[in-house]
């Protein structure tokens, strides 16, 4: 039996939901240095970045910063721009990663850490000009993972497509997340410094893409997981409007987000943990400490630390509720592209065999979805139970019931509401990724869809079909250029509207557009979603 398995309740909440929204799990290739062969020089207003060709002939640029180093004064404050500079920089390696528990699990997690992490990647083929850009979000739940994990290696994509693809880390969980303001007002942004950096990283690219080939008017942001969550919230903030004209949101939607007063209740903890008596005292802390006080506060919030580092909305940078604000055209104009995969929580099994018993358990507190429906409730498990059996209608309760409803409840009824409302403002595309995991437990898992996006094998996909990694990276590039995923490779793709329920189910076994693929689900559960 292995330790996983081994786990009680407790000790399951504590470590499985260090990787909620993670996605880094999934592979366990080694982490490459990286030698240069050849220097690739790019003249920038701030600076000279010299990369090197990497395989398959793509010009790679690395750990190229974005912004100032947020350390010393900068820590827990918004990322400061970048002063023009004549200087020559190396870009030939991976910046450090944020900082964060060392995870096995997380392989940017085993890479050099510091505080001074918001540095960006590119990778491209060719001289060509005025490529499509394609900007990628990491996941790993507002918590951890990073940039120089091997499963976000956008080499092949660019090997294989004419399209400039970017990544870059951003600061999380006690230094981007954690929302300080109720301590002290001068931080009142920190619950979502994270959401900033990636502003600022869009920012650079803007201004800088199109001396790597890549065309500053034709951006497209595609993230998995907490990158998802990331691309729904940047689709609908008023300071990303005309950063990017596309967005890829893979598993996650715009509910899954804290409230100023949850949020609140986390800062609070750290504070009493720390035993300091004010941030004065917290700004003297250490990095390392810093990660050591944030593993305490989750040990201490076990059964809320799948929430506790969602993006704070206080309605003042992000929208009070950025579910409303998508349904009152929050994002109109902009084109998504966007699914789940057909057994989300699947994903879990990993940790721990009887999972599923104890999500039902606790799934008043650990889906982030129940949560915010029984947030007012003085019984919150006992309404959740409620709603359960009210979806069974009569149907005697399974382990396989219950892993239907809540995949449907927390990852694909959001994301088709989400489709529902953006479709009144803009052009939506949307799939169900059914291929199975190598694993015949996990089937479609949250994240086994990764492995396809950037044709990167893994533990669960060890030999994925290689006509389903080239009609997933085509769709991709192609919507990234042309607004419209259809290609060569697969069946016409319709638009998903309210009227009709476009879905292309993505399988090797055949692409297949279906209508209505989901709609009873949907009219079954929306309600807890809008009420």
């Amino acid at each position: 039996m292995s330790n996983f398995q081994k786990m009680n309740r407790r000790d399951f909440i504590k470590t499985a939901t260090m990787g909620f929204f993670a996605a880094g799990a999934l592979s366990f290739l080694p982490y490459e240095k990286v030698f240069a062969a050849d220097s690739l020089s790019v003249k920038t207003r701030y600076g000279t970045f010299n990369g090197f060709q990497g395989k398959n002939g793509v010009s790679t640029w690395l750990g190229i910063p974005y912004a100032k180093p947020p350390v010393k004064k900068l820590r827990w404050r918004a990322p400061e721009a970048l002063k023009p500079s004549d200087k020559t920089f190396d870009a030939k390696k991976f910046g450090y990663a944020a900082m964060q528990v060392n995870d096995a699990q997380e392989l940017a997690s085993k890479n050099p850490q510091s505080e001074d992490c918001l540095t960006l990647n590119i990778w491209t083929r060719g001289g060509k000009k005025n490529k499509p850009v394609m900007v990628f979000v990491h996941g790993g739940g507002f918590q951890s993972g990073g940039s120089s994990d091997p499963s976000y290696d956008g080499a092949n994509i660019a090997a294989a497509y004419d399209v400039v693809v970017v990544s870059f880390n951003y600061r999380i969980n006690v230094l981007g997340f954690v929302n300080f303001s109720s301590i002290d007002p001068s931080y009142e942004d920190s619950g979502y410094l994270g959401i900033k950096d990636q502003v600022a990283a869009l920012k650079w690219v803007k201004e800088n893409i199109a001396e790597f080939g890549g065309n500053p008017d034709n951006i497209t942001i595609f993230g998995e997981s907490a990158g998802a969550i990331s691309n729904m919230m940047l689709a609908v903030l008023p300071a990303a409007k005309g950063l990017f004209q596309k967005t890829i949101p893979q598993s996650a939607n715009s509910y899954m987000y804290n409230t100023p007063e949850s949020s609140a209740q986390v800062a609070e903890t750290y504070l009493k943990l720390s035993g300091e008596k004010n941030m004065s005292g917290l700004m003297k802390k250490t990095s390392a400490e810093l990660v050591e006080l944030y593993v305490k506060v989750k040990n201490a919030r076990a059964a809320e630390t799948v929430r506790d580092y969602l993006p704070t909305c206080d309605g003042k940078y992000l929208p009070a509720n950025p579910f409303k604000a998508l349904k009152k055209g929050g994002a109109k104009g902009i084109k998504f592209l966007t699914g789940t995969t057909a057994d989300e929580w699947r994903y879990w099994l990993l940790y721990m065999d009887n999972f599923f018993e104890v999500l039902h358990k606790d799934y008043s507190k650990l889906s982030p979805v129940m949560q915010k429906y029984t947030a007012k409730s003085a019984n919150a498990a006992q309404v959740s139970e409620e709603i359960y059996k009210m979806w069974l209608n009569g149907r005697p309760h399974t382990e396989e019931l219950f892993a239907t409803f809540a995949n449907q409840l927390d990852w694909r009824v959001g994301q088709e509401l989400a489709s529902e409302y953006q479709s009144s403002f803009g052009d939506v595309y949307y799939y169900l990724f059914s291929e199975q995991s190598a694993d015949e437990r996990l089937r479609s898992c949250h994240a086994i869809d990764l492995p396809y996006t950037f044709n990167t094998p893994c533990a669960l996909a060890p030999n994925p079909s290689p006509q389903l990694i080239r009609q997933i990276q085509a769709s991709w590039t192609a919507f990234a250029a042309t607004g419209s995923p259809d290609n060569e490779f697969i069946p016409h793709w319709k638009k998903y509207t309210a009227a009709n329920r476009w879905t292309m189910e993505l399988n090797s076994k055949g692409c297949m557009c279906h209508n209505d693929l989901n709609t009873k689900a949907l009219q079954d559960l929306r309600y807890i979603y809008e009420t």
